[in-house]
């Protein structure tokens, strides 16, 4: 684990609520795809303990200059959202989490709101990677603006493909409702053995783990920043 301070180089509003923050990381050290860091606004002393914080997932991987996604939605995000502008400073511990993605084999995610993010760190590694394996993205947002297409600034690769779903506005190009998990079996080949990966609130997560669980489908993974589902 190391502590680094980081400066903002660019921010890219997504909607009212949501932004992508791109950063320059001082000190820094490789992370796995699926890992998160802590971030403090405070101005951070070795000699004390470590300053108030937030676990955000990395949205990218392998570069120095990283990005998260950061939805307002509690005190410390509407401060981060008020203060941080390009330039800024901050203080970031790093790298936690269990949640790794790097594991060979094909994949399916599913993910809620910015819960995208920690598979959003995965599309990265994977085209810095040059890798060829099957990926099923399923996306579950509330409006149109924060879909994957609208969040990155890259294609995303042929073989990784992405199912989205718009719950709070009707569009016909899109589902207007929750994901389900016959979506998401109705999709995967036969006889493939593929991991799944969640991401998004608790509800959200126990939700999707138990119904693949229930399934008779083993190979699932899921993390919150403090424990990982058993």
């Amino acid at each position: 684990m190391l502590t680094s301070g980081c400066i903002v180089k660019k921010i890219k509003v997504i909607d009212e609520t949501l932004k992508l923050m791109t950063f320059e990381i001082y000190k820094y050290i490789p992370w796995e795809p699926g890992m998160f860091l802590q971030l403090s606004l405070d101005s951070y002393n070795p000699s004390q303990p470590w300053p108030e914080s937030r676990a955000f997932s990395f949205a990218s991987w392998g570069d120095r200059q990283a990005k998260i996604l950061v939805r307002r939605a509690g005190d410390f995000t509407t401060k981060l959202f008020s203060e941080l502008k390009e330039g800024s400073m901050f203080y970031i511990r790093y790298p936690f989490g269990d949640l790794t993605l790097s594991d060979p084999g094909d994949k399916v995610f599913i993910a809620a709101g910015a819960g995208i993010s920690v598979f959003l760190s995965y599309i990265d590694y994977y085209i810095k990677k040059g890798l060829d394996e099957e990926v099923l993205i399923f996306h579950s947002v509330g409006n149109t603006k924060e879909l994957m297409e609208n969040i990155l600034d890259y294609q995303i690769p042929e073989r990784i493909k992405v199912f989205s779903f718009v719950t709070r506005e009707k569009n016909p190009l899109f589902p207007n409702r929750r994901i389900t998990i016959n979506d998401v079996l109705s999709q995967v080949v036969t006889g493939k053995k593929y991991k799944y990966y969640i991401c998004g609130d608790d509800t959200f997560v126990r939700k999707y783990w138990d119904e693949l669980k229930n399934r008779g489908i083993d190979a699932v993974y899921a993390e919150s920043w403090n424990k990982t589902l058993q």
